[in-house]
C-alpha cells in the first residue's frame, strides 16, 4: 500500500489527478445511491404498503447511524487518511443495498438504511476531508464546491436511469445495479494514495468538535426545505399530476452543478456569512414558491431555486467549521460540522411526512422553508460575531 504524507506546503494547483480520481468515485458513488432517492419512498409506499409517514421514517433512519458512525471516521481520518474510510463507505453502500435485494419488507428497508446511514457518512466525511487536504487553502470553499457537484451528478443522472429500468424490469434489478455501482466505487477509491498522517503522541481530536457546532446548526435549519423537497417529491408529484418526477431531481441536480461552477469561489471572494446568508434568503423564498405554486412547473421552478440556495450554503457554512481548525483535526471538525446533515435528514423526514398527514404538503413545505430563516438569525446574531472576534484575536497576536 502506497502511504503518501500530507503537503507540507499548500498545493499551487486544484485539479490535479487526485482531485479527479475523488470526484469520479464520489460521482459513481451517488449515480447509483442518487436512484434510492426516487424509488424508496415509492417502494416503501406502493410494494411494501407503507403510508407517507412511513416512508418518511425509512428515508430518515438512516441518519441515525450516520450521526453515531461519523464522529469516528472523522477520527479515522485524522488518523489513517481519508482515502481508508472512502473505500469503507462504498463496501457499506454496496451490501446495503443488496439488503433491499434479498429482503423485501419494511424490516429489510429499515435495515438497508440503517446501514446507508454509515455508508454515506464515511463516503461523504473522507471525499470532503480529503478534498481539503489537496486543494489550496484559499481555494478551500471552491474545492468542496467541486467535489458537491460529483454528488449532485450522480444524484441528478441516478433518477433518470432508474425509473426507465425499473419500468423494463423490477425493484431487485435496480437493487443489484446500484449495488455493483458502489462496488466500482469502491475500486476507483482505491486508486487514490492515502494521505496517512504520522503517528506520533498527539491526542486524537474530540468525537464533537466545537468549532463546527454553530456552522452546523445552520446547515441543520438552513437544509431543511431542500431535504423536505428531495424526500417527498415523489408522493408530492402524483398530487399535482406529475408523471416523470425524476426531472425535479436532474432539474436540481443541474443547478447545482451550474451555481457551483459558475460561482463555486463566492464564499471565498465576499466570505462565508454574506454567501450563506444570501443563500438562506434565497433558500425561504423558493420554499414559499413550491408551497402556493401547486403544479408542476411550480415544483420545477421551486427546486431550481432550492438548489440555488443549498449549492452556496454547503460550502460557505463547511468554510466556517474548519476555519482555524488544525490539520490533525480538520477530521474531527468535518465529522462534526455533517453530522448535522444527518441530524436534520433524522428529524426532517418524520416530520414532513407527519405533517402532510396532519395537514397539507403547502403547509410542510412552508414550515420547512421558515427553518431557513432560523438558520439566518443564528448565523448573523452568533455564527458572525464571534468569527469577527476570532479574527480581531488573530490579528492582535500577529502584531
Amino acid at each position: 500500500m502506497t502511504v503518501v504524507p500530507p503537503p507540507a506546503d499548500a498545493p499551487t494547483r486544484l485539479l490535479t489527478p487526485e482531485f479527479w480520481i475523488l470526484a469520479a468515485s464520489t460521482s459513481v458513488y451517488f449515480l447509483g445511491i442518487g436512484s434510492l432517492n426516487v424509488l424508496v419512498p415509492t417502494y416503501v409506499v406502493d410494494e411494501l404498503g407503507g403510508s407517507e409517514a412511513t416512508s418518511g421514517f425509512v428515508m430518515g433512519s438512516m441518519a441515525v447511524t450516520a450521526l453515531l458512525a461519523r464522529p469516528w471516521f472523522g477520527r479515522m481520518a485524522d488518523r489513517r487518511g481519508a482515502r481508508d474510510i472512502i473505500a469503507i463507505g462504498a463496501a457499506l453502500a454496496c451490501l446495503s443495498v443488496l439488503i433491499l435485494a434479498i429482503d423485501s419488507s419494511l424490516a429489510g428497508a429499515f435495515a438497508s438504511r440503517l446501514v446507508m446511514g454509515a455508508a454515506g457518512a464515511g463516503t461523504f466525511t473522507g471525499s470532503m476531508m480529503l478534498s481539503m487536504d489537496i486543494a489550496p487553502e484559499s481555494r478551500r470553499a471552491q474545492a468542496g464546491a467541486y467535489i458537491l457537484i460529483s454528488f449532485h451528478v450522480g444524484l441528478g443522472v441516478g433518477p433518470i436511469g432508474a425509473e426507465p429500468i425499473l419500468d423494463a424490469t423490477s425493484y431487485r434489478t435496480v437493487w443489484l445495479i446500484v449495488s455493483a455501482l458502489a462496488a466500482v466505487s469502491f475500486v476507483i477509491a482505491l486508486a487514490l494514495p492515502n494521505r496517512r498522517r504520522p503517528i506520533d503522541d498527539t491526542p486524537p481530536g474530540p468525537l464533537v468538535h466545537r468549532s463546527a457546532i454553530l456552522p452546523g446548526l445552520v446547515t441543520l435549519f438552513g437544509v431543511c426545505a431542500f431535504n423536505g423537497l428531495l424526500q417527498f417529491a415523489p408522493l408530492y408529484a402524483r398530487e399535482i399530476g406529475l408523471d416523470d418526477v425524476g426531472i425535479v431531481f436532474t432539474i436540481a441536480s443541474l443547478t447545482i452543478v451550474f451555481v457551483r461552477l459558475v460561482f463555486g469561489r463566492v464564499p471565498d471572494m465576499v466570505g462565508p456569512i454574506r454567501a450563506g446568508s444570501w443563500a438562506l434568503v434565497l433558500t425561504a423564498f423558493a420554499a414559499a414558491v413550491v408551497a402556493f405554486w401547486a403544479e408542476p412547473a411550480g415544483l420545477y421552478v421551486g427546486a431550481a431555486l432550492l438548489a440555488c440556495g443549498l449549492s452556496l450554503q454547503s460550502p460557505s457554512f463547511m468554510t466556517l467549521a474548519i476555519e482555524g481548525v488544525s490539520d490533525r483535526e480538520r477530521g474531527s471538525a468535518l465529522a462534526t460540522y455533517t453530522g448535522f446533515f444527518d441530524l436534520a435528514n433524522a428529524i426532517i423526514g418524520p416530520a414532513v411526512g407527519l405533517i402532510v398527514v396532519g395537514f397539507d404538503y403547502r403547509v410542510a413545505f412552508l414550515t420547512a422553508g421558515s427553518m431557513s430563516l432560523v438558520a439566518l438569525a443564528i448565523l448573523r446574531l452568533l455564527v458572525a460575531p464571534r468569527r469577527m472576534g476570532a479574527q480581531a484575536a488573530s490579528l492582535a497576536i500577529t502584531r
